[in-house]
């Protein structure tokens, strides 16, 4: 449950600070199209979000 909050937040947090950014969120020049890479990457890396809520979801018996 732990790793599913951690990538969701850093997910919402690095797309969030992107859109604030406006144009220079997307430009290479800046760190911040590394983050979000990193951000959504871990989503994919650390099993996909829809799998552990899958898993959590079974262990509560709610399946």
């Amino acid at each position: 449950m732990a790793q599913l909050e951690a990538t969701e937040v850093a997910k919402n947090t690095a797309l969030e600070c992107m859109q604030m950014m406006g144009g220079y969120g997307y430009s290479t020049e800046f760190d911040m199209v590394q983050h979000v890479r990193a951000a959504l990457g871990a989503t994919i890396y650390g099993g996909t979000n829809e799998i552990q809520r899958d898993i959590i979801g079974n262990s509560f018996g709610l399946r």
